[in-house]
C-alpha cells in the first residue's frame, strides 16, 4: 500500500477547518434556534436544581405523542433510559437483542446481570420470526433497533405489528429503539400506537439525533404505566437525572416541528447526494432511512477508516458493532458531502 502525507481540509484563507465529524450521527444542522435560547435562558437559574420529575416535559411529550402522563418516562439519554429498564426489569428472566445492532444494549444487560440470548440479522435486516421465536421460548426483555443502527433499514407494518402481537401473548416485553425515526419515510411503521395502549410494548426516542441535542442528553420512553412506574422507582435513587438546561430545550425543540420537518428535507438531500457519489466510486452500500449511510469496503475499512482520520475526517468503523468491513458515515451539509467524497477517493486510491 502507498503512503501518502495526511492533509487535513481547509477553509477559504487557507487555515485548517474543523474536523468532520461523521462518526456519531448528530445534526450538522444544529438544534431549533428556540430549543437553544430556552436553554439560555436557563442559565440564569443555573443555581437552582432542575424538576426532579421533569413535569413540564412529560407534559410536552405526552401531548405530543398523544398519551397520558402515566406512559411517559423521560432520561439523561436514550442510554440511562436503556439502563433504567434493565434494572427495573431484570428479575424476569433473559433478554435478546440482534447481534450485529447498537452496543448499549448488550453492554447494558450485561452490566446488570442479565442472561443475553443474540440473533443474528437476516441480509443486514432485523429479522422478526428469529425474535418471535425467542419470546416463545419465554424471553422476558427485547430490544429491537427500528430504524436499525447501524443498518438503516426498518422493519414493514406487519413485522412490527406480529412482533407487538407476539410480546402480549407470550408475557415478553418488547422495546422498540426508535431513535432515528424522525428521519424515516412513509416506509417506516412505529410501534407507537401498540405503546399508547395495553403492556408489553415500550418505544424510545431521543432528543439526539433529529432534534440536534446531542449534548443536552434526553430521552423518552412511551410504555405503559407499570413500567414507567418500575423506572420512576429506580431512577428516585439517584434524583435529578435530566439537567434544567436540557428540560427546557427539549420543551422549546417538540414546539419547533418546522424547524424539524426542515432537518428531514436537509439530511433526505443530503443522503441522496451522498449515494449518488458513492455510486459514482462503485461503492456497495446499504438503503437508509436515516441520518447515516453504511458502506461496504471488505479488507480496506479498517484502513481507510484511519487514513480518513488523518485527513481529520471522523467516521465510523462498524465493526466493533458486528460488521466487519463496513464504515458507517454521518450525513452531513452538502459541503460535508463534498469534503468526505474527496478524501474518500484519496483514501480509497492510496489503499491500491
Amino acid at each position: 500500500m502507498r503512503t501518502r502525507t495526511p492533509t487535513a481540509h481547509r477553509v477559504a484563507d487557507g487555515s485548517p477547518a474543523a474536523p468532520l465529524l461523521l462518526h456519531r450521527s448528530e445534526n450538522p444542522w444544529g438544534a431549533s434556534p428556540k430549543a437553544v435560547e430556552a436553554a439560555r435562558a436557563e442559565l440564569l437559574r443555573v443555581h437552582r436544581y432542575p424538576d426532579p420529575r421533569h413535569t413540564a416535559l412529560i407534559d410536552a411529550l405526552s401531548a405530543h405523542y398523544r398519551v397520558t402522563t402515566d406512559r411517559v418516562a423521560v432520561g439523561n439519554g436514550v442510554d440511562e433510559i436503556i439502563m433504567l429498564l434493565a434494572l427495573a426489569l431484570r428479575d424476569t428472566g433473559r433478554a435478546v437483542v440482534n447481534e450485529a445492532t447498537y452496543q448499549g444494549y448488550r453492554k447494558t444487560l450485561e452490566a446488570v446481570g442479565l442472561r443475553i440470548v443474540q440473533v443474528p440479522l437476516e441480509h443486514y435486516r432485523v429479522g422478526p420470526a428469529a425474535l418471535r421465536e425467542e419470546m416463545g421460548k419465554g424471553a422476558a426483555l427485547v430490544f429491537v433497533c427500528n430504524p436499525h443502527n447501524p443498518t438503516g433499514s426498518v422493519l414493514d407494518a406487519g413485522a412490527v405489528r406480529s412482533l407487538c402481537e407476539t410480546a402480549r401473548a407470550t408475557g415478553s416485553h418488547i422495546v422498540f429503539d426508535e431513535a432515528y425515526a424522525e428521519f424515516a419515510d412513509d416506509s417506516f411503521t412505529s410501534a407507537l400506537p401498540w405503546a399508547r395502549e395495553g403492556g408489553g410494548v415500550s418505544v424510545l426516542r431521543t432528543f439526539s439525533k433529529a432534534y440536534g441535542l446531542a449534548s443536552l442528553r434526553v430521552g423518552a420512553l412511551i410504555g405503559c404505566p407499570d413500567v414507567v412506574s418500575r423506572i420512576e422507582t429506580v431512577q428516585d435513587a439517584m434524583p435529578y437525572h435530566v439537567n434544567r438546561l436540557a428540560q427546557a430545550a427539549a420543551c422549546a425543540a417538540l414546539e419547533d416541528q418546522a424547524f424539524l420537518e426542515q432537518t428531514r428535507i436537509r439530511t433526505a438531500t443530503a443522503r441522496m447526494a451522498l449515494c449518488s457519489c458513492l455510486d459514482r466510486l462503485g461503492i456497495t452500500y446499504l438503503p437508509s432511512q436515516t441520518n447515516f449511510v453504511t458502506v461496504y469496503l471488505s479488507g480496506s475499512a479498517p484502513e481507510v477508516t484511519r487514513q480518513l482520520l488523518a485527513d481529520h475526517v471522523h467516521v465510523r468503523d462498524a465493526t466493533d458493532m458486528g460488521m466487519p468491513g463496513w464504515i458507517r458515515i454521518s450525513v452531513g451539509t452538502p459541503s460535508d458531502v463534498l469534503t468526505l467524497v474527496r478524501h474518500l477517493e484519496a483514501a480509497l486510491a492510496s489503499d491500491h
